[in-house]
């Protein structure tokens, strides 16, 4: 992207998309209720599906062709929020943030399969629109049809999330939803180990995050329990290893080259941990997120399928 159309991309976000107007969001305020973004469990397809290979907008389309499609997830008419990971001004090649050929197929998987509105969000911890230019996220889910938006102080209504975490300033595409799609990238993280799946999580709140670290992986998996995706889809294509979140050099990273699609976030993230030379038990909130019957920590003992 040359600096004219950075600034043309800016200049329509800042035109209208850091703005989302209240509608369904109320449900979320009040004490004990969680969205509720799931589809039924199939007992013949794959729980985890894995692409590999060179194009991760074709692995994407190949991992969730693979777990059923797109429309065993999303439904015409739906409002879909797709939560990227966004956070650092980086480019695609050194895995800070989700590739954006992956975040682009997502949304255009979606509405082929009929949602009214696909909403790209994240809470980005650098400056929102240089993030989401460099990353090359904006651009790409705009072209394929996303609305993006740019955090602001009306991007949030406060929630109660429970637990650790309590009543925190929430994004409103998720309060919004009818679905969730989470779309992360797997990372060497400082604090937790591993950010894959549920860490992917901590960008739907805003506030004083830091206050939350003291217990990261009792706020990890409050946030997986307020709100379990639809559908997760990993990127593995290149994976940070050290120096996490941000990373900032090609020798921090591995190339796996897999796009992971799953309904499981634990067993998602205890595969990813393998990746990173990890056991499910090195990651603290993965046994914390089992033991609370959010998922399998098992992954090998799901069924399992490879494109």
């Amino acid at each position: 992207m040359n600096r004219r159309e950075f600034l043309a991309w800016g200049a329509r976000s800042a035109a209208g998309l850091a703005f989302c107007p209240p509608a369904r969001w109320l449900f979320a305020a009040a004490p004990g209720r969680r969205p509720d973004f799931s589809v039924p469990p199939s007992p013949t397809l794959p729980q985890i599906v894995f692409a590999k290979g060179d194009s991760p907008g074709a692995q994407a389309r190949a991992a969730v062709g693979a777990i059923g499609g797109m429309g065993r997830f999303v439904a015409r008419g739906d409002r879909v929020a797709v939560k990227p990971n966004i956070s650092w001004d980086s480019p695609p090649e050194l895995g800070a943030d989700t590739h954006p050929e992956i975040v682009a197929a997502i949304v255009e998987m979606a509405l082929g399969a009929g949602a009214r509105e696909v909403v790209v969000f994240d809470h980005i911890i650098e400056e929102p629109r240089r993030c989401l230019a460099v990353s090359g996220i904006g651009p790409a889910a705009e072209r394929a049809g996303a609305r993006v938006v740019v955090q602001g102080a009306r991007s949030f209504r406060d929630a109660d999330v429970g637990g650790f975490v309590g009543r925190q300033p929430v994004m409103i595409p998720i309060l919004e939803a009818d679905k969730l799609i989470s779309v992360p990238v797997v990372k060497q993280h400082g604090l937790s180990k591993l950010t894959a799946s549920m860490k992917n999580l901590y960008g739907i709140v805003g506030g004083r995050r830091g206050k939350l670290h003291p217990k990261i992986d009792e706020s990890i998996v409050d946030l997986a329990a307020f709100a379990r995706p639809t559908l997760v889809v990993l990127d593995a294509t290149r994976v940070m290893t050290r120096h996490g979140p941000s990373g900032g050099k090609p020798g921090d990273l591995i190339h796996p080259r897999i796009v992971a699609a799953g309904t499981d976030q634990v067993a998602l993230d205890a595969w990813a941990a393998s990746l990173l030379g990890l056991k499910p038990s090195d990651v603290g909130y993965i046994g914390l997120a089992r033991s609370r019957g959010l998922g399998s920590a098992d992954y090998g003992g799901l069924r399992t399928k490879e494109v």
